[in-house]
């Protein structure tokens, strides 16, 4: 990503929001701290500000000018929708990878993903754009993982696996080597999976089973 002198702003304002910003404050990029500017949130702000961040109303944020942004919000198709509509606004979607991630060699990484600390990524995968993978998440070589897909913390995608667009996979969830997980499909918290899941599909438990 090229550098800029850019101001940096948090879409969002929940859980996420407040947890990357805890790991930005602490951690050594001293550079990134010194220019995210706010956390920008739809509507009205229910607080002014957190740990002296101001927090903005998406209007207010306009007076930042062309801004870079990173979209703390889980949720895969509200990303695909943020994300149109602040790129829309002439705002650069930021990259993120913690500064403890472990990265092996021959990846693509996609604009505006977010990594989150304590993962590892495998050598020659590819990662789209906007996709969130939480902290403690392991993917491993040769995998494929769509833009706004979710990975929601401590999971374990194993070699050769390929995780669809804006797909959802729930904290702690296993999936084996090889398989496919479609675009849309939603697999549970601490599920194991053994088969490839269609897209669109909700599947749960060990092995994972759809719901339907």
């Amino acid at each position: 990503m090229i550098a800029t002198d850019r101001s940096v702003v948090i879409f969002g304002f929940g859980g996420l929001a407040r947890e990357l910003w805890g790991w930005i404050r602490n951690s050594k990029d001293d550079v990134l701290r010194a220019r995210l500017a706010a956390f920008v949130v739809d509507g009205v702000p229910l607080s002014d500000s957190y740990d002296a961040i101001p927090v903005l109303s998406r209007e207010r944020a306009a007076e930042l000018g062309a801004v870079e942004y990173l979209l703390a919000i889980a949720d895969p198709a509200a990303r695909r929708r943020l994300s149109a509509e602040l790129d829309g606004l002439g705002w650069t979607a930021r990259q993120y990878i913690h500064e403890s991630t472990m990265l092996g060699i021959n990846l693509s990484i996609g604009r505006g993903t977010m990594i989150f600390p304590r993962c590892s990524i495998s050598s020659d995968t590819i990662i789209g754009d906007h996709v969130l993978v939480n902290g403690g998440t392991s993917i491993g070589h040769d995998c494929v993982v769509g833009s706004y897909a979710a990975l929601l913390g401590g999971i374990s995608v194993n070699g050769n696996v390929t995780v669809g667009e804006s797909a959802l996979i729930g904290a702690g969830a296993i999936i084996h080597p090889g398989k496919k997980i479609g675009n849309g499909a939603t697999v549970g918290m601490g599920s194991v999976v053994f088969r490839d899941i269609a897209p669109g599909k909700t599947v749960y438990g060990n092995p994972a089973k759809s719901l339907e």
